[in-house]
């Protein structure tokens, strides 16, 4: 008769979706029979490797960000925030002039980099042949097309095995006490910028300078913004900085998109809901008001900064409870997803889906953007 006491543990809930990219969905797949040493594994072949059932309680079917408590001791909410100098002064040739809402961008950033899904439909001019109006994905950039190639079997082995573990790590952990800005960043790092810097290591093969080693960094890599990435160098103020930034190589100015944090007691969840009101831009029009004073336009004027001063495309911003997806649809046109939770499940694979599309873009593949986020779904109607 079986000790009850040594009883094993109970089997591991299937994973809710099948995202191979992402740790939860990959705890039925061990990478350590990837095949042949110099071919790529293909995402969608993840699952058939199962990894190791983690000692303690079953690991959760979904990943999502642990949730972000006020500490008893914090510091305490501003009146008001300003804008930098260098950013409300910018000529009205690069200012932002309209603000628009895309509902399904969020969606299509999920569908674009999930190898299982049906894609995104490609959006392109009519001169564009049929055959190349199919549907986007980050797969289909990659199987047979030297653009955004595959990393070979092993690097995406050994950064399964990494994700795995870090996975263990987040399920397990307890959520933090936030006392100021520093600590959210602290956190937005630990849950969002760590794991998506990993997951980016599944699917580029390292555009750092050749012949550095294994050991050298991995580019694209999220770090932190620094004055010789702006577009003014010599700036000493903080005109325009992203609290993180997506180096898409180490060579100056090869930024992929950005991300911007702040807390919910100075960035209130409803100044993220006011975006879409007559706070953030004329309703019906999306008419910026550039010299506008309410958090809305003010954060909204600090992000456009952002994507001119790095010359970037895409971001994100969250306050901790809430975030969005940003994106710069024409030269003076900012466009913006739904306002989701900071802890809701698909929130890694929109912010990953962000990430692929903005080097991609960079790289130089057709019609993201307007695929992504189509140009007749960019509405001021709120």
């Amino acid at each position: 008769m079986a000790n009850p006491h040594h009883a094993p543990p109970p089997p591991q809930p299937p994973p809710g979706r099948h995202r191979l990219y992402i740790p939860d969905a990959i705890v039925a797949g061990l990478p350590d029979a990837l095949g042949p040493q110099d071919a790529p594994l293909p995402p969608n072949r993840w699952h058939q490797f199962p990894l190791p059932q983690p000692l303690g309680t079953p690991l959760p079917e979904s990943l999502a960000c642990k949730p972000l408590h006020h500490a008893i001791v914090r510091t305490q909410p501003r009146g008001h925030t300003s804008t930098a100098a260098q950013v409300r002064n910018l000529p009205r040739r690069a200012q932002l002039h309209f603000v628009r809402r895309c509902i399904p961008m969020w969606d299509n950033l999920i569908d674009y980099c999930d190898p299982n899904g049906a894609g995104v439909p490609i959006v392109a001019p009519p001169q564009v042949a049929q055959t190349r109006r199919t549907v986007h994905t980050r797969l289909n950039l990659n199987v047979n097309n030297t653009l955004c190639p595959l990393p070979n079997g092993p690097q995406q082995a050994e950064v399964i095995d990494r994700l795995f573990g870090w996975f263990i790590g987040h399920a397990r952990r307890k959520p933090a006490a936030i006392t100021s800005e520093p600590s959210v960043q602290d956190e937005v790092h630990t849950q969002i910028i760590e794991p998506l810097n990993m997951l980016l290591e599944t699917r580029y093969v390292s555009r750092n300078r050749p012949g550095l080693g294994t050991d050298s960094p991995f580019y694209p890599q999220w770090g932190r913004s620094c004055p010789q990435a702006h577009l003014t160098p010599n700036v000493r103020s903080k005109a325009g900085f992203p609290d993180f930034l997506l180096y898409e190589s180490p060579q100056q100015y090869h930024h992929a998109c950005v991300m911007e944090v702040k807390t919910w007691w100075t960035y209130t969840d409803e100044d993220f809901m006011e975006i879409f009101s007559q706070q953030g831009a004329v309703r019906t029009t999306g008419v910026f008001l550039w010299d506008g004073d309410s958090q809305p336009a003010i954060m909204l004027r600090q992000l456009w900064g952002e994507l001119h001063f790095f010359q970037t495309t895409w971001g994100a911003c969250t306050n901790g409870h809430k975030i969005i997806i940003f994106a710069k649809t024409s030269q003076n046109e900012l466009t913006i997803s739904e306002v989701h939770d900071f802890d809701e499940p698909l929130l890694h694979e929109a912010l990953l889906g962000m990430c692929f599309a903005s080097i991609d873009e960079k790289l130089g593949a057709p019609f993201v953007m307007d695929s992504l986020c189509p140009p007749q779904r960019r509405e001021s109607m709120w």
